[in-house]
């Protein structure tokens, strides 16, 4: 096994495990609409589906499948970034869409539908349509106002462990130890009757997203046998988890007793898929609507259960079943792309944004400006640490001055390049007084190592930049200016900011 860890890179976009994502949400589609026990058929689906409905039945396993591509994503989207950075991507990735679709299931099945809820057996009251907004509806019990909703609490809680795991430092040899290290300790915590440690770690779904990063592991930094033999560890771990838990999931949620063969078949490929598409040659496939269909998958995820219910409700006799499925989904995907070209696309940003600026130290937020500000406003300067062995920070002029100075008029740059060469000048001048004066009895010149009674102000000096006097030309030769002696300052003391500019 590897000790050593490979420096970030940048990673190119993945198109297949974009479509593979879409595939995933579309079997979650087939199993809502053609093989589920729901409001929409009230009752078991239609035997006119069953030829479709009862292989659609294991597309429930489309969620596990999500949770592999999860654990390889987001540690992707982690490695190298800060934990503020990646707060704000999440949130301004889920929420805006979230809180939108929540909000039409709660007008969907409290006003429009009450028949939903009562058919599933829970009761939506208005404090637990008002706490679905926030996402950890499923810490305290409450039921989801739209049946998908579920995976996100996980999702949620697995966020929180990246975030903590970025506190500590990603580094390969930890990616290591906490993906063998995860599940077995969330399993020991479920069978030793820990409610608060199981709930964290969550051992029911934790080999699915420790296997995602471990694959994630394998496209970075290539293949090892002990980086696969810990593949196999999970890939183990969530087989056993799959044959005691979803043949009798499915049996209760649809008509058919599913084969445990190919219960055993799709958890392994729910592995083996997201390694189909990162780690062969299909990895560099990309094309545009691969994006697309990745950016759909998240609203098609959240609006297809209830309004394709719904939808299925109130045409299943005009239509036949088919007729009814056919519309749901389109009237789904149609939602979807509303949702994410009206609500994700402009108001993803801003949260992200709000969000950065929220979780910014007080200092930085006072230098942040909201996007769409007019640019040129002048921020504060830039002092940066001494070069080595001076012990003076340097002084740079402010960036919005730099970054609007070929804004300003040609009158106003020529001035700035007369004063700047006038104070050059001032500078050399001041230069050759104090070189051609003795101090303390020693030849003009010496070193401040063999004049210990030189003054310290007449040490200490700031390289300032000469970009202003000649612009374009590089800082190989920088200006320097020297502090006039009646300025005293302890003896080996270094000159701050405030002082820099009196």
């Amino acid at each position: 096994m590897r000790t050593t860890t490979t420096p970030p890179r940048a990673e190119r976009r993945l198109g297949m495990l974009d479509v593979l994502r879409l595939f995933a949400a579309v079997t979650v589609v087939a199993f809502h609409y053609t093989a589920r026990h729901s409001p929409g058929w009230n009752g078991p689906v239609p035997e006119e589906l069953a030829g479709v409905g009862q292989w659609a039945a294991y597309g429930r396993m489309g969620v596990p499948l999500f949770f592999v591509i999860s654990g390889f994503v987001l540690l992707m989207s982690a490695w190298g970034r800060d934990v503020r950075g990646f707060v704000a991507s999440r949130v301004g990735r889920l929420f805006p869409a979230y809180w939108v679709a929540v909000a039409f299931s709660v007008v969907l099945v409290v006003v429009i539908w009450p028949e939903n809820p009562a058919f599933l057996g829970h009761e939506v009251t208005t404090s637990g349509a008002l706490l679905n907004f926030t996402m950890v509806q499923g810490a305290f019990g409450v039921p989801d106002v739209d049946g998908p909703y579920w995976t996100l609490w996980y999702e949620a809680r697995f966020y929180l462990l990246i975030a903590l795991f970025m506190m500590v430092g990603i580094t390969r040899n930890r990616v290591l130890a906490f993906c063998a290290l995860w599940p077995v300790l969330g399993a020991m915590a479920h069978g030793t009757g820990s409610g608060l440690l199981s709930a964290f770690l969550m051992p029911d779904y934790a080999p699915f997203f420790a296997g995602g990063m471990l694959l994630y592991l394998i496209h970075r930094d290539g293949h090892d046998l002990g980086s696969w033999l810990l593949v196999g560890l999970q890939v183990s771990i969530a087989l056993n988890f799959s044959m005691n838990v979803y043949p009798g999931v499915l049996g209760a949620e649809t008509p058919w007793t599913p084969s445990k063969a190919v219960i055993a078949i799709v958890s392994l490929a729910c592995f083996g898929l997201v390694a189909l598409v990162t780690l062969t040659p299909l990895a560099a496939r990309s094309a545009g609507w691969m994006t697309v269909a990745g950016a759909l998958t998240y609203p098609v995820y959240l609006v297809h259960e209830n309004l394709g219910w719904w939808v299925i409700h109130l045409t299943r006799g005009a239509l036949g079943p088919w007729g009814a499925v056919a519309l749901a989904t389109a009237v789904a995907f149609a939602a979807a792309f509303a949702l994410h070209y009206g609500v994700e696309k402009p108001y993803g940003g801003r949260l992200r944004q709000a969000t950065l600026r929220m979780l910014s130290r007080p200092e930085e937020r006072r230098t942040q400006r909201p996007a769409g500000d007019a640019a040129g406003a002048a921020g504060p300067a830039e002092v940066t640490p001494a070069p080595r062995g001076t012990g003076i920070p340097v002084h740079r002029e402010p960036a919005a001055d730099r970054r609007t100075a070929d804004h300003r008029g040609p009158d106003r740059r020529a001035a700035d390049h007369r004063a700047a060469d006038h104070r050059a000048a001032d500078h050399r001048a001041a230069d050759r007084a104090v070189g051609s004066r003795p101090a303390g009895g020693r030849p003009a010149g010496s070193g401040p190592a063999a004049d210990p009674g030189r003054s310290a102000a007449g040490r200490h000096a700031e390289r300032r930049s000469s970009r202003l006097a000649r612009p374009g030309q590089d800082d190989e030769d920088p200006a320097t200016v020297v502090f006039p002696p009646e300025l005293p300052e302890p003896r080996d003391s270094a000159l701050t900011g405030p002082q820099l500019l009196r």
